[in-house]
């Protein structure tokens, strides 16, 4: 079910294919893309991913800028690896920097993933 992948968006290729390795090895599903752009319409993100993580060693990250601009509401977003100074500002973008530790990577998407499923989880008929 692609609601349940992860997005990554691996602006640096090199990166992007790491953390694709990891999230494999974690059993966590996911969707390699080289730009954000092929996944439009970007309104919809969040409706078929419940992550997105920019893979981006660079000095400015397009994914997160577009992120700031509102071209992907409701959506969390996690960018690893970018030294845009403007990143840290930005509120409900989490920045993870490089050595990527992977343990700590891991669970930090799993709880983010598990935080989604809450957002999203319809009650049940006869519970509070």
């Amino acid at each position: 079910m692609e609601g349940r992948t992860v997005l990554v968006v691996g602006e640096t290729p090199s990166l992007g294919r790491s953390i694709v390795d990891l999230l494999d090895s974690g059993d966590v599903p996911n969707r390699l893309v080289r730009n954000v752009e092929a996944e439009l319409p970007l309104a919809s993100l969040s409706g078929r991913f419940q992550l997105v993580i920019a893979a981006c060693n660079q000095q400015w990250c397009a994914t997160a800028r577009r992120w700031a601009r509102g071209e992907c509401p409701d959506l969390t977003l996690v960018v690893v690896g970018s030294r845009d100074p403007d990143l840290p500002a930005l509120p409900g973008v989490r920045v993870v920097p490089l050595p990527l530790r992977p343990a700590r990577f891991l669970s930090l998407v799993r709880s983010l993933i598990d935080s989604s499923d809450l957002s999203t989880e319809t009650p049940r008929a006869g519970s509070a």
